[in-house]
């Protein structure tokens, strides 16, 4: 029997969103994808867009409105301006897309009063400096770039209107997600692209670490905790990456080994703030409460992105 709950995405037609789509389609779920992006031009949607239990509303995320979250018992969190490097040069638009869309979210969550579960995609720069490893849910936001602080104070919002107006609300926090259809913009979609064409590979530092997870497996878990029941995840906070720290230097060899390419590695300086990040995640939470145990690892994840790479021609 096809679950009952209608699904709101938000960012529906980027990476994460239109996987977790595919995902709820597959079973059985009715879902509205909201995202700025024109339909004609939501090429990760391409097939969805015709699927009977989908709709698509290209709508801002600042200009959404009780009315569109009617009728939706689940929210996922998705949109966002998701990479660090336009952080940096766009600061202020970051924090628009960011911390603004959520509070313009939580604001209809709120008022439309029917949603049992709203899930935020949180990210592991929200917590780059560690006060203790491995870092668990419990761990101080301590961002350190001005995508990380966008994050966490989208988090914050998150909790703020759970305690204040009772927003049944969930975090789900990851590392770099990475697979078929990834973001380009990415470091290991660079890396591989630069590798499979003969190009130089060029490192950001090399020493600080990356938890690095296939996006099959972030959206299992996304989907875990959708059909979790309310009282195990409501006001909860979980890591569903794969629970392992790598380096940049370590993550670079693996993207020239899944090409089988001897590129060179040319080294810069680190990004601003970057230096000392870690990204060692305790997924302990996530296997006990959601059943959660991710399958691929990331010398797996990054080979079988390569192999997606390498169909890009």
């Amino acid at each position: 029997m096809a679950p009952e709950e209608n699904v709101l995405i938000t960012g529906a037609a980027g990476f994460g969103g239109s996987a977790l789509t595919r995902s709820l389609l597959a079973l059985g779920y009715r879902v509205t994808g909201l995202d700025v992006v024109p339909p004609s031009h939501a090429a990760l949607l391409v097939r969805e867009l015709s699927h009977p239990k989908f709709r698509y509303l290209w709508k801002s995320i600042q200009d959404i409105q009780p009315g569109d979250i009617e009728g939706h018992s689940v929210v996922a969190h998705l949109a966002a301006q998701p990479d660090t490097p336009m952080a940096f040069e766009s600061p202020r638009y970051t924090v628009m897309q960011n911390i603004e869309g959520t509070i313009s979210l939580l604001e209809a969550v709120r008022r439309a009063g029917c949603v049992s579960r709203l899930i935020f995609a949180g990210s592991g720069n929200e917590v780059g400096r560690a006060l203790y490893l491995p870092m668990d849910e419990d761990h101080p936001l301590t961002p350190h770039n001005p995508y990380g602080f966008s994050k966490a104070a989208a988090e914050l919002a998150v909790w703020a209107w759970y305690r204040s107006y009772g927003v049944p609300s969930i975090v789900m926090s990851t590392g770099v997600v990475i697979g078929p259809d990834m973001r380009r913009e990415v470091f290991i979609f660079k890396w591989l692209w630069n590798a499979l064409h003969g190009k130089p590979i060029i490192v950001e530092g090399g020493k600080q670490t990356r938890d690095v997870t296939l996006i099959d497996d972030v959206v299992r878990a996304w989907v875990r905790a959708i059909q979790a029941p309310g009282d195990l995840v409501v006001g909860q906070k979980f890591y569903v990456g794969y629970g392992e720290e790598r380096t940049i230097d370590d993550l670079a060899s693996l993207c020239c080994e899944a090409v089988g390419s001897s590129v060179p590695m040319e080294y810069v300086g680190y990004r601003p703030g970057e230096e000392g990040q870690r990204e060692a995640f305790s997924t302990e939470k996530a296997r006990k409460t959601l059943g959660h145990t991710p399958k691929v690892s990331p010398t797996e994840a990054i080979a079988l992105t390569a192999d997606w790479v390498r169909s890009l021609g």
